[in-house]
């Protein structure tokens, strides 16, 4: 006698024992009267023990380590055997939902949705014998919310077969081969078999999906239009990606590699990143005018960089995406990428953000002024709690820009006490000068202090255009006198300070978020003669730096080094303080150097400058976050004269000779270091005139530390 197929699916779905969930019938199997279609219904059926939280539980799985416990590994099984029930019972919704579907569809159907139930089996038999009940632990029912609302077939194969079952194509095998790593051959077994059967599961989904999408789309065009937030391509792989078991399912190349390099935030909120290295411009200025006009080309070749700093699923605006090959070689590396969203606008020109389909954590630009208030206006809405334009560009916020009020802040400290022997003086923080006279004035009396030699800053400028030097006889004329004809008529004043033998420059990178306002971490930066930034070294703070600069740096004050010591504890909490007055949040950097004063005496001057924003030191601090625990790292820019000037004709040609030179080496570990190695952190492809390399290596001495 047989049995209708619709029978059969109603058992599976509605059944409230694991034998109605779990039996395949021994009859034959007709789908003859296929009935109307139903709708979801609004709770799974299950037995009591298996009811699933509708709350969600966060999955947790056991590291590699704790695995070798044979309940822990009955505990990951539990989170598996709940994924192979789930795929039953969507499986058996999708044969109700839609009783018009092709009858070489219905019946493919059935033939994966009787594989599932073999697969729940499996698990509840092997768990049981690592001492885990099926349904001891939480269930989720993320995986029924995520596909149980499909509306037709396509919707079926793209969120079930294309995207949860191909993720299964990583983590079965990846999980396979931990198994048996940790001696347990039986599971690795069972994954094995799962693996085997989820390439012919995504197979009858991929077959089916490019039937019914839309005509003139790809695949991977189709796939990512279908799915519909929060379901995203991330959610179809997993941490170790699987491009063998792809390429069997029959997947394209290129929709392979774009699902490699996809990143979107799987549940939580992301923070929207944006590159705007021309802030000290629109800060002095103090509006958005000329906004819109072609982007420099600093912005155009680091747009990339705040990446670095980005965290897992986090958003990341760009004019264009960087090619494919350039982010696979970064994953390879073991770097996780964000989100990344093209902003639009023609070539050249900033545009403006793109709009969000989904609520969003914060907005974190480079910096915050009136460029980027503007390009992220249209998006403020976005935000779980919406920043006003008021908070985030006002008086006391263009201040912080100011080099004058960093001089002050630093004098202040000097001031109020904090002026021991190994600290600068008040003497050598910046003054103003409003004319040449008064310039002079300051020249002639710093030269009677000793320091015969004087740095001209603008208030608002960049360590590449802001400065100029006079040293010791030098006349004030021409290029000098020109620049500071133009700083004085647009900025009304140039800041005056001695020029100092600078032996260590450094950075110290903090934080503030709402009240709080905490250190993140000491860079060590490599600039050159003038002062002008070169790179970032990391993870080597003191290394190779002569004996009495290390006992300068590393006397020890309440049990720590006291130049951490003094950051830690002192000018972050006074800092904190001046911030406070303020409406500003976000990243900050202090740049600092230790120096010899005209006696000859180290001496460290703690505010050199205040920048309320984001750094390459930030970015540095990051870098060295992925550096293996004894190698050290560099950070560097090169520009395209550099490059030419070494023999290669194009950044992509100095970038592969580079790397085939230095290749990266990682440890083995399931989130790898790097030992050794060089690479670029923008695309050398698309670069026009600026390069981001980091280089790592076991010794300092190896490194290519140049300027230094």
């Amino acid at each position: 006698m047989a049995i209708q197929l619709q029978e059969f699916a109603k058992q599976v779905l509605f059944g409230t024992t694991m034998e109605e969930k779990l039996s395949f019938p021994r009859e034959e199997i007709v789908d003859t009267d296929r009935g109307d279609a139903i709708k979801t219904p609004r709770k799974l059926a299950r037995p009591s023990h298996l009811v699933l939280r509708e709350e969600g539980v966060k999955a947790s799985h056991p590291s590699v380590a704790k695995l070798v416990d044979e309940r822990e590994r009955g505990r990951l099984l539990h989170f598996f055997g709940n994924h192979e029930l789930l795929a039953t019972e969507l499986m058996a919704l999708a044969l109700l939902k839609f009783p018009d579907a092709p009858a070489s569809f219905r019946r493919g159907l059935l033939e994966t949705l009787k594989d599932e139930q073999i697969h729940t089996r499996l698990y509840m038999h092997r768990m049981k014998q690592c001492g885990v009940e099926f349904g001891e632990l939480p269930l989720s029912d993320y995986f029924w919310r995520s596909v149980s609302s499909m509306e037709d077939p396509l919707d079926y194969v793209t969120r079930l077969s294309l995207t949860f079952e191909q993720a299964n194509l990583d983590y079965s095998r990846e999980y396979a081969k931990v198994f048996e790593s940790v001696g347990d051959g039986a599971t690795s077994g069972i994954l094995d078999k799962i693996y085997r059967d989820e390439i012919d599961h995504v197979g009858f989904g991929l077959k089916w999906f490019r039937r019914w999408k839309a005509e003139g789309k790809t695949d991977w065009e189709a796939y990512r239009e279908r799915l519909v937030f929060p379901l995203s391509p991330a959610r179809a792989k997993g941490d170790v990606f699987n491009k063998e078991g792809r390429a069997e399912v029959g997947f394209a190349a290129d929709f392979i590699s774009d699902l490699e390099i996809f990143s979107q935030s799987r549940g939580r909120t992301p923070s929207v990143l944006w590159f705007n290295p021309d802030a000290e411009r629109y800060a002095a200025q103090g509006t958005s005018e000329g906004f819109g006009k072609k982007i420099s080309a600093v912005q155009e070749d680091f747009a990339f960089l705040p990446a670095f700093v980005a965290r897992q699923g986090d958003v990341l605006i760009m004019r264009e995406r960087p090619s494919a090959e350039f982010l696979r070689s970064l994953q390879a590396h073991g770097f996780r990428l964000p989100e990344i969203l093209p902003s639009g606008g023609d070539s050249g020109e900033l545009g403006l953000a793109p709009d969000l389909d989904r609520k969003v954590g914060d907005l974190r630009p480079w910096a915050w002024t009136p460029d980027s208030v503007s390009f992220l206006g249209n998006v403020f809405e976005s935000v779980t709690r919406p920043p006003s334009v008021e908070s985030l560009w006002n008086d006391g916020v263009r201040n912080l820009y100011s080099k004058t009020w960093s001089a002050d802040w630093g004098r202040r400290l000097a001031e109020d006490g904090y002026s021991e022997d190994w600290l600068a003086p008040a003497e050598v923080y910046g003054r103003p000068a409003r004319s040449l006279e008064e310039l002079l004035a300051l020249r002639e009396e710093l030269a009677g202090l000793g320091y015969a030699a004087i740095v001209c800053k603008a208030p608002f400028g960049t360590a590449a255009n802001g400065i100029r030097c006079l040293m010791t006889g030098e006349e004030l004329a021409g290029s000098t006198r020109a620049w500071l004809e133009r700083i004085w008529e647009e900025q009304g004043e140039a800041l005056v300070e001695p020029w100092l033998d600078r032996v260590f420059d450094f950075s110290v990178q903090f934080e503030k978020r709402g009240a709080e306002f905490k250190t993140v971490g000491f860079t060590r930066l490599v600039n050159n003669g003038r002062g002008q930034f070169r790179g970032v070294v990391t993870n080597a703070f003191c290394r190779g730096l002569g004996e009495d600069l290390i006992r300068f740096i590393m006397r020890r004050v309440n049990r720590r080094p006291r130049l951490y010591h003094f950051y830690e504890d002192i000018v972050e909490s006074r800092l904190g303080e001046s911030l406070s007055q303020t409406s500003f949040c976000g990243p900050l950097g202090v740049d600092a150097f230790v120096y010899r004063d005209p006696a000859g005496a180290l001496r460290l001057k703690p505010i050199v400058e205040i920048n309320p924003r984001f750094t390459m030191g930030r970015i540095g601090h990051e870098l060295g976050e992925r550096n293996a625990a004894s190698s050290c790292g560099f950070f560097q820019i090169v520009t395209r004269s550099q490059v030419r000037k070494g023999g290669a004709k194009s950044f992509a040609e100095y970038v592969d000779a580079l790397v085939a030179k230095h290749p990266v080496c990682l440890t083995k570990e399931a989130k790898p270091r790097i030992i050794s190695g060089s690479f670029p952190l923008s695309d050398p492809a698309v670069a026009k005139q600026f390069l981001a390399l980091y280089h790592v290596r076991e010794t300092l001495a190896d490194l290519p530390m140049v300027g230094s």
